[in-house]
């Protein structure tokens, strides 16, 4: 292979992992771009949450029931799991 084929090749493959790269970054800035919505979605979220806590009291009072309800589940389970291993 003389040295202008070794060129045209060499160029041929770096047109190739140009490509890729360039596919691969464009990907990635998607990626950034869905995260950064999520990310401003769950502050969106996190906002209205509050909101509804303020003004509605049948929703503070069932949220405040479903907290009570997982601390006594993340207390309960263990035990019974301890209990049904063990006895």
């Amino acid at each position: 292979m003389s040295g202008v084929e070794a060129r045209i090749a060499a160029k041929a493959e770096q047109d190739q992992l140009d490509a890729r790269y360039a596919k691969a970054r464009a990907e990635i800035e998607r990626n950034r771009l869905i995260e950064n919505g999520q990310s401003g979605a769950l502050m969106f979220a996190a906002l209205a949450y509050g909101d509804t806590l303020e003004n509605n009291s049948l929703f503070r009072t069932a949220s405040h029931a479903a907290k009570l309800f997982c601390i006594a589940a993340a207390f309960v389970i263990p035990n019974l799991l301890v209990i049904s291993v063990l006895l």
